[in-house]
C-alpha cells in the first residue's frame, strides 16, 4: 500500500535524534515510519538547512519540499502527516491538516499549550473523519505494556498509589502564552499520560508550583497529589533544577511494586521475611521479558500502517489521550494559581495561562 506522507517540522524528534549514538533505534518519527515501512514523500520546515539535511536523508526531491505547511497541503494529498513542529504551531498546523482531510495525523505532545485549543481541535478532527494520535511513545513501548498487564491481570493485588517524577531542568527562556507551560507540561506531559495509562481518568488534582529566581513566568518546579477515579492515590514531581534527567514511576500494588523508569525496570513481589517472624517483605522478582520486540516509535508507526489499510481501529495514544493530558496538567497549573484543589472534568473556559504564570 503506498501511503502519501508529510514530515512538518524536521528537527530533533523529527529525524535528528536518530544521529544520538546511545539512542536505542529508531528514536525519531523518519526512523519509526521507515522502520514500518512508511517513506516521507514530503517534508516541511521553515528553517531551510534543517529542511534540506532531511531531505538528503530520506531522499526526497526538491519539488517536495516547502517551508509553509499550507502550501504542501495545496500540492499533496496527503495519508498521513506528522507534526513535530513547536508546540506554538501545534494548534494552526493540526487545524489546517484536519481541515484539508488528511486521514491521520500524527502529533507531537503536547497537542496545544491550552485545554481548549485542544478541544477545538478534536472537534475539527472528528467533523472531518480525521484521526489524531498523539505521540505520547511509551504507550507503545512493549515494557510499559507489560506493567500496565502486571497491574490488570490481578496477580499483584490492587493498585494503591503511583508516585511519579520527572527531574529535568527549570524552565528556561521566555515564557509564553502559546507555549503555554514549563517542565509539567514540556516533559510532564509524558509523566501524566502514563499515570492515567495505570491508574484510569484523574478526577482531582491539588498542586503547588515554584519558581526559583523570578516572581512570574512558568514554573522550575511543580508538585501535585491526585486522585483517580479508581481511588488510586497518585503523587507526581517535575522540574527541580536538576543537572540530570530522570523518569520514573513508582507503582505500589496490595501484593507487590513496579518501578519503572528510562531504561530499567523492576518487579517487587511479597517473601517471608528474614527480619521479622511472621512478617512478609518485598523481594525483588524477575520482571517478564515483553513478547513484541520493537520499539514505541517502530510500534507506532506500524499502528498508523493498519489504521490506513483498514486492518485495525484501535488507536493507542488518541488525540483524546492527548487531551486529557493536557487537561490533568492545566488543571494542576490552576490549583496552584488559586491554592486551592481542582475537580476534573475542567472547563476549557477556566484556563487562562497569562493569567496564571502572569506574562
Amino acid at each position: 500500500m503506498k501511503i502519501n506522507s508529510a514530515l512538518i517540522g524536521c528537527g530533533r524528534i523529527g529525524f535528528l535524534l536518530e544521529n544520538d549514538p546511545l539512542r536505542n533505534k529508531p528514536c525519531t518519527h523518519y526512523g519509526g515510519a521507515l522502520s514500518a515501512g512508511i517513506k516521507f514523500n514530503y517534508a516541511c520546515d521553515v528553517n531551510a538547512d534543517r529542511l534540506h539535511s532531511f531531505a538528503q536523508k530520506a531522499k526526497i526531491k526538491k519539488q517536495f519540499l516547502f517551508s509553509d505547511y499550507n502550501e504542501l497541503l495545496k500540492h499533496a494529498d496527503l495519508d498521513l502527516a506528522v507534526i513535530s513542529a513547536n508546540t506554538s504551531e501545534h494548534y494552526k498546523i493540526i487545524k489546517s491538516c484536519a481541515e484539508n482531510k488528511v486521514k491521520v495525523i500524527v502529533s507531537e505532545k503536547p497537542l496545544t499549550a491550552e485545554i481548549k485549543t485542544a478541544d477545538e481541535l478534536l472537534k475539527i478532527c472528528n467533523k472531518n473523519s480525521v484521526i489524531l494520535i498523539t505521540n505520547h511513545e511509551r504507550r507503545y513501548d512493549p515494557y510499559y505494556q507489560t506493567a500496565k498487564h502486571l497491574i490488570n491481570s490481578g496477580n499483584l493485588g490492587k493498585l494503591i498509589s503511583i508516585r511519579g517524577s520527572m527531574m529535568t531542568s527549570s524552565h528556561r527562556g521566555n515564557s509564553l502564552a502559546e507555549n503555554g507551560g514549563g517542565p509539567f507540561l514540556h516533559d510532564g506531559t509524558h509523566l501524566v499520560d502514563m499515570i492515567r495509562f495505570f491508574s484510569g481518568e484523574i478526577i482531582y488534582v491539588n498542586s503547588e508550583f515554584q519558581r526559583y529566581s523570578r516572581n512570574k513566568g512558568f514554573e522550575d518546579y511543580i508538585a501535585c497529589h491526585m486522585k483517580s477515579e479508581n481511588g488510586v492515590q497518585i503523587f507526581a514531581e517535575a522540574g527541580g533544577n536538576c543537572s540530570y534527567f530522570a523518569f520514573e514511576l513508582d507503582i505500589i500494588l496490595s501484593k507487590g511494586r513496579i518501578i519503572i523508569g528510562n531504561g530499567y525496570r523492576k518487579l517487587y513481589t511479597p517473601k517471608e521475611s528474614s527480619f521479622y517472624t511472621g512478617f512478609y517483605d518485598l523481594s525483588e522478582d524477575t520482571f517478564p521479558t515483553p513478547k513484541e520486540k520493537h520499539n514505541s516509535f517502530t510500534n507506532l508507526y506500524n499502528e498508523v500502517k493498519s489504521i490506513l489499510s483498514n486492518k485495525t481501529n484501535i488507536i493507542t495514544s488518541s488525540g483524546l489521550d492527548g487531551y486529557k493530558a493536557l487537561e490533568v496538567i492545566n488543571a494542576a497549573y490552576l490549583s496552584s494559581y488559586k491554592q486551592k484543589p481542582v475537580h476534573l472534568p475542567l472547563s476549557p473556559s477556566k484556563i487562562n495561562i497569562k493569567r496564571i504564570f502572569g506574562i
